[in-house]
């Protein structure tokens, strides 16, 4: 039963994934069609501005995370009440900071960046798309955070997947009804409020909850921790929008944003497969059996590893070809930066290949040891990037985010190896290697094979395949070569 809970909890994070990957093709091409890139950009910009909320929430949900998965093990509903309590609490006073925080924003950022709209214009926008965070913060992220850590993720997939499919329908009516951006983005945020109803009422239905529990204050202690962590994750996701918005012009943060489309993507396709999966290593660990929490890891490790590189070496090949197709008779700008392309490739790359190293520590509650590696992480992405902007523009932000995001990869390996695993160093550089030379040897080749020439839904799709196809004999053989027993202990899982 647990291998088939981790199982569908990774299916159902990857479906969501993809509906989100094509909702976020669909949403933006159609706002860029009707409103231009400047009003994307807007858009874009304004929505990082707002998750800067995130720095206040401090990491919270992964320490809170932690804290959970003993007492929903042992079925201790006293201390889960009591944990739960404590979080509500904070989450409901950072809904009114956010309030505060968004009326400050509505009123300096019309004045503080370069734009030919009305004061009035971007100000109202601000406060419309405010709506939906708020409504995170106070009634939905406490009981989305009980579910993950219950190895609930299906549940929380499958709301957020109609809810998505809802707002692209929205937003695609919408234009053609009132093309007008403030009601389009009103529309999204009413559809998002059914997020919050769902979670209250399924918790409500299958959890004995005591609202009125003494709040447990001691499960968030580490908080402070977890901010040095949040920090960096923002940073690593907001960091290069803002710089741009700040020191270049909306219409590069438009061609950002659409590079940014499909590196988000990828990414968020290895980040449910690891979300599926990280429940259930913090079980694993909560229950101290080292010899199965190494054997999981390992497992977890290996599905990383052959994810990332296929993903993001095929999306490498092809992400400017797609861009091209994707910005296809848009003009106002120039959309064609393969440089960036492969720059923001590597940038999240680096990101998702060290998922397993980053979630063991975060399942055994290291926040306090690991918060200096974001601290320096953020720090390093700030200070690269706006160096590098003045004279490199877009290509010198993504830079900055790329070393910054090795730093930390490396960094919590070797934290893996003195802390927690005991493992040696020489295990993670020997299984990045075995996947580093197939790589280089499958770009060679594609650029030998494939050409893209003719801009079309057709040609793309084609060129897309045969390098995918490409991809899949070249691992594919890379992995029976190497890891022949840990692949056949996968299917056996799967079969149970």
């Amino acid at each position: 039963m647990k291998n088939k809970i981790t199982l569908i909890n990774t299916i159902s994070s990857i479906l969501l994934q993809f509906v989100t990957i094509i909702s976020g093709f669909i949403v933006p091409k159609l706002l860029l069609e009707t409103f231009g890139s400047e009003v994307n950009g807007l858009v874009s910009s304004l929505t990082q501005f707002l998750k800067y909320m995130d720095l206040f929430e401090g990491g919270l949900s992964s320490v809170i995370l932690a804290s959970l998965y003993k007492p929903l093990r042992e079925k201790d509903n006293e201390k889960t009440s009591s944990i739960i309590s404590a979080t509500n609490k904070f989450y409901k006073k950072l809904s009114l900071l956010f309030v505060v925080y968004t009326l400050i924003l509505a009123i300096v950022y019309p004045i503080i960046v370069k734009s030919d709209f009305s004061f009035g214009y971007i100000s109202s926008l601000t406060l419309i798309l405010s709506i939906n965070l708020f409504c995170q913060y106070c009634f939905s992220i406490t009981w989305r955070t009980l579910l993950r850590a219950d190895k609930k993720v299906y549940y929380i997939s499958f709301v957020q997947i109609a809810v998505i499919i809802l707002n692209t329908l929205g937003v695609a009516i919408g234009i053609k009804i009132c093309p007008n951006i403030h009601i389009i983005k009103i529309v999204t945020s009413i559809i998002y409020l059914l997020q919050p109803i769902l979670f209250n009422l399924y918790v409500k239905k299958h959890y004995d909850i005591d609202k009125n529990s003494k709040p447990d204050n001691n499960a968030l202690a580490q908080r402070w921790d977890g901010f040095g962590i949040n920090i960096a994750a923002f940073m690593h996701n907001n960091t290069d929008v803002v710089i741009l918005s700040l020191l270049s012009d909306l219409k590069n943060v438009s061609i950002y944003s659409v590079y940014y489309l499909v590196t988000s993507g990828l990414k968020s396709l290895i980040t449910s497969i690891s979300a599926g999966i990280q429940p259930t290593l913090g079980h694993v660990y909560s229950g101290q059996d080292k010899i199965k929490l190494k054997e999981t890891f390992e497992l977890y490790e290996l599905i990383i590893y052959c994810s990332t590189f296929f993903l993001f070496i095929v999306g490498g090949l092809c992400i400017t070809p797609f861009v091209q197709l994707y910005t296809k008779g848009i003009t106002d700008t120039n959309y064609f930066q393969p440089v960036l392309g492969w720059m923001m490739i590597l940038a999240e790359f680096m990101f998702c290949i060290r998922e397993p190293y980053v979630n063991m520590a975060y399942c055994a509650n290291k926040f306090k040891e690991i918060s200096k590696y974001a601290y320096i992480e953020a720090i390093l992405n700030v200070i690269i990037s706006v160096v590098l902007v003045i004279k490199f523009g877009i290509v010198g932000v993504a830079f900055g985010t790329l070393v910054s995001m090795t730093y930390r990869t490396i960094a919590h390996i070797f934290f893996l190896k003195k802390n927690i695993l005991y493992r040696s160093v020489k295990t993670a550089i020997k299984n990045f290697m075995i996947f580093c030379i197939p790589s280089v040897i499958l770009i060679i080749l594609s650029n030998l094979l494939f050409k893209f020439d003719n801009i079309g839904i057709m040609e793309w799709t084609i060129f897309a395949v045969k390098n995918a196809v490409l991809a899949i004999i070249v691992y594919g053989m890379t992995i029976m070569l190497f890891y022949g027993n840990q692949i056949k202990k996968i299917i056996r899982m799967i079969k149970k």
